[in-house]
């Protein structure tokens, strides 16, 4: 050890010696911080505890509780069904046994009212006075039987059943509900908007193209189904009233048929009441011709007043025709009849030719059914 010292440098030496102080005094640090009693720790307190187990008596005595009570249930319901199936079967048995022994004479017998009536408490009327009855009279009255009628007791005979034309005339029918459905117009129209429209309208055909929507988002499967609807104009609104005539169907094995009239009416594309088209009118050549032959007849009635002289007196207004100016006046007389005659032509014409609505076929509307009907089913 005192070689190895030795062999040392003094740097190395002085070096050792701090590390020697260093660790000296933490050693005295430590043998202070023991000896004061810091690392000295408070004993736990033990905590009294008492054992809560439920125990595997009293969980095995709820499951058995809940067992027995659902078994319970299960023994009443089966013990109710069977005591009906016992009624049921009691019931069924009776009805056999009555249907196949039914007495022949099971209705009761009708009761006269008038058995059990004493003659003594009927009491009858006077008899009129001065009205003596004779012996004939009385003997006959004593020898007319009394037949008493039972009134009441109506009810329908056992066994009755409806005739066969009382069956025959009652025929499947469905109800059909205020409906719309979608439809496109098979036939183009040109309505005319006059009154002679109204009083005759113009007859289309539309075909139903999806099933119809009745209330509560039902539908009816009516797809393939022809309406004719009656078609008029109305000049203000620009628009063709559609009014529907019937409905028809056919089932698709051809069995069954339904032709039957319905109240409604269209709806364009736009939501409203009529379909829209193009107003066509032709009465304007007519009524340039009305203007032509008005002008002719004016001309007429100025050439005839030319070749006549008027004159005015106290007696009155002459007109005096000259003899040279004869064929000027009987031109102009022929030229106004004619021009009134021709201007009356073609103010009839003109009349006649009303504007029309045009509408082209393939559009598609709505037909909707505004008053519910019973769709009566045929046999084909």
């Amino acid at each position: 050890m005192g070689n190895w010292w030795s062999s040392l440098t003094a740097d190395n030496k002085l070096k050792y010696r701090k590390y020697g102080l260093i660790a000296g005094f933490l050693s005295l640090l430590l043998v202070v911080y023991y000896a004061s009693g810091q690392d000295e720790k408070e004993p736990v307190k033990e905590v009294d505890t008492t054992d809560l187990s439920l125990g595997s008596d009293l969980l095995e005595d709820d499951i058995r509780a809940k067992v027995d009570r659902d078994l319970k249930q299960v023994g009443e319901t089966l013990a109710e069904m069977e005591r009906r199936q016992r009624q049921y079967d009691s019931v069924l048995a009776a009805l056999e046994k009555g249907q196949k022994s039914v007495p022949a004479e099971s209705e009761p017998e009708p009761v006269n009212p008038l058995a059990e009536v004493d003659d003594a408490e009927i009491s009858y009327p006077p008899p009129p006075s001065g009205y003596t009855p004779q012996f004939e009279e009385m003997a006959a009255l004593d020898t007319v039987p009394i037949q008493a009628k039972v009134m009441g007791g109506i009810s329908r005979a056992p066994g009755a059943e409806l005739s066969p034309e009382t069956t025959a005339k009652k025929k499947p029918s469905i109800y059909m509900p205020p409906s719309f459905m979608p439809a496109i117009l098979l036939t183009g129209l040109n309505a005319l908007t006059s009154e002679l429209g109204d009083a005759n309208p113009e007859p289309v055909i539309l075909r139903v193209q999806a099933p119809a929507v009745l209330p509560n988002s039902v539908k009816a499967n009516l797809k393939g189904c022809f309406v004719v609807a009656n078609a008029t104009g109305n000049l203000a609104q620009e628009r063709v009233n559609l009014q529907l005539v019937s409905l028809s169907c056919m089932s698709l094995n051809g069995d069954a048929v339904i032709d039957q009239p319905v109240q409604g009416f269209v709806a364009d594309a736009d939501g409203k009441r009529g379909l829209t088209g193009i107003v066509v009118t032709k009465m304007g050549a007519h009524v340039a011709r009305t203007i032509v032959a008005g002008l002719f007849e004016g001309a007429g009635n100025g050439i005839s007043a030319a070749a006549s002289t008027t004159s005015t007196s106290p007696l009155g207004t002459t007109q005096v025709i000259d003899t040279d100016s004869m064929l000027q006046s009987a031109g102009g007389q022929g030229l106004k009849s004619g021009a009134q005659a021709v201007q009356k032509l073609f103010l009839d014409l003109a009349k006649q030719t009303t504007p029309v609505i045009e509408v082209g076929a393939a559009k598609k509307l709505t037909v909707v059914i505004q008053k519910g009907v019973s769709l009566e089913i045929r046999e084909n």
